[in-house]
């Protein structure tokens, strides 16, 4: 049987600015195991959040990074005090509102973890060679079609013509 492909979706997301700020933790059972990501504050004043498995610390961590809520609310509204900031895992040098579980391999991380190489799926230069566009299909078969001298008396009367509006 031919290995299922992964995808975002089929992750579990945990909300940070919800871990942060609403709840304080977060918990999911997993067949046997109980995994747990919290908050905490390290001896230096800085925040991170630590990753549980049945109740013992691993050491995987995510620095925590806030920002303060900006602009203004209309009809005299106001950002609640406990509310007042937004909260992201910062890995690498990004920052990210979601950590992600996979409940198969129960692997924790942000998308870039998993999807390191996203740009692979959008393939450029050689690759989209093989795969012309639409638009290249059609002239390829007008040059067929026509020939190479009378294609661009062609392509000059209709298609320049047209955009130009003359």
């Amino acid at each position: 049987m031919k290995k299922r492909r992964k995808y975002l979706k089929d992750l579990i997301p945990v909300n940070i600015n919800k871990l942060v700020l609403e709840t304080g933790y977060f918990e999911l059972q997993i067949g046997d195991k109980l995994l747990s990501l919290a908050p905490d504050r390290c001896p230096d004043g800085s925040y991170v959040i630590s990753l549980f498995v049945n109740h013992l610390r691993q050491p995987k961590t995510w620095e925590l990074s806030a920002r303060p809520h900006v602009g203004r609310l209309r009809n005299g509204g106001h950002v609640p005090y406990a509310h007042d900031e937004v909260y992201y895992v910062v890995s690498g040098s990004r920052r990210f509102r979601h950590l992600f579980i996979d409940p198969e391999t129960m692997m924790v991380g942000t998308r870039t973890d998993f999807f390191p190489h996203h740009w692979a799926a959008y393939p450029r230069g050689k690759a989209r060679e093989e795969n012309k566009s639409f638009k290249e299909q059609c002239r390829a078969m007008e040059k067929a079609l026509f020939g190479e001298d009378e294609w661009t008396a062609f392509h000059r009367k209709t298609v320049l013509k047209s955009r130009f509006g003359h």
